[in-house]
């Protein structure tokens, strides 16, 4: 017999806040790549500081709920960047009335943001596939032993295929 149904209703729930989490991550990381960053020597966008968050919800989603789970939430990201990066670039080309003096600071923040979410969603796909891929498989060799063995080797490969991408 199944388990207790309010279980059931309770990692439905979870699955929904870390994917909405995953997402909305994703989303955040795109936009504030426009910022440039510099602390001491290291100069960086601001993306490079949230981005790994992604990486750690994604590792929980295939830990907790699988590979094929974290699959379906990647897609729902990849979508999710595109229909923000479309509403970026439309927005951007509609005529704004003669009062408003701030298209320019529009074009220069959020105008970037298309181009940063397309090289970004090839570098994502790549790099949270392998993440999701190589948590699952050490899942597997490790018998779902040693956890944070899995989420850093994961989290190394595919922060490491990403910055390949991007680099």
């Amino acid at each position: 017999m199944d388990s207790n149904p309010r279980d059931a209703s309770h990692q439905s729930t979870y699955f929904l806040y870390v994917a909405v989490f995953f997402v909305t991550v994703l989303l955040i990381s795109n936009t504030v790549a426009v910022k440039m960053t510099q602390l001491g020597p290291f100069i960086f966008d601001g993306g490079t500081l949230i981005f790994p968050i992604s990486y750690i919800f994604g590792d929980i989603l295939t830990e907790v709920y699988g590979y094929r789970a974290s699959r379906r939430i990647i897609w729902a990201g990849f979508g999710a960047l595109a229909l923000m990066s479309l509403s970026y670039f439309l927005v951007g080309i509609l005529p704004s009335p003669a009062f408003w003096q701030n298209q320019g600071a529009y074009n220069a923040i959020l105008g970037a943001v298309p181009r940063i979410v397309l090289g970004s969603m090839v570098a994502y796909f790549a790099g949270e596939f392998c993440n999701s891929y190589v948590m699952s498989r050490m899942k597997i060799w490790s018998q779902g032993k040693r956890l944070w063995m899995r989420t850093v080797g994961s989290t190394v490969v595919g922060e490491g295929v990403d910055t390949a991408i991007l680099a």
